[in-house]
């Protein structure tokens, strides 16, 4: 967000303070979903990056897409492969995006997980829905100070 010519929270700044750093956790679109399910109960997280062996984006299988492949195969979506679950129209944002911009586009989108892109177009991390509440409230904490400071001053 921009003010008076003050820089805009940029999502390489997200990643940067994200607990578990910018690291990624991928699966391969061969995987099963009994083994990609494995990798999110393991890290504790609700997306996979799938990607090709040449590390480019090949889809991104949430905890909703498990969900409704366990609703429409029951038992047997546990040996289905993660290419037939996963989203394969990746949205993605790239690391100088701000997170402004971030939030308008999984807002409109509809969308949780965001993969974010040097600008090589290389994968350098995830951004979820709630790195950018956390971002904003920090911000919004930050304001708060400031202004209280400015009145105590002022007195």
């Amino acid at each position: 967000m921009r003010k008076n010519g003050e820089d805009a929270m940029l999502v390489k700044s997200i990643l940067k303070s994200k607990a578990r750093g910018a690291g990624v956790v991928t699966v391969s679109p061969q995987a099963s979903i009994g083994e990609a399910a494995a990798l999110l109960a393991r890290h504790r997280i609700g997306a996979l990056i799938a990607t090709q062996a040449d590390g480019g984006i090949a889809g991104i299988l949430s905890e909703r897409d498990i969900v409704r492949g366990l609703a429409e195969q029951g038992d047997a979506c546990r040996r289905t492969l993660v290419g037939e679950l996963m989203t394969a129209a990746v949205l993605t944002c790239r690391e100088d995006d701000t997170v402004e911009e971030l939030m308008k586009t999984m807002t409109a989108r509809r969308v949780r997980h965001l993969p974010v892109l040097d600008s090589g177009g290389q994968l350098v991390g995830i951004v979820t829905i709630g790195d950018v509440v956390k971002s904003r409230l920090d911000e919004a904490d930050m304001e708060v100070d400031n202004l209280r400071h400015y009145v105590a001053a002022a007195r």
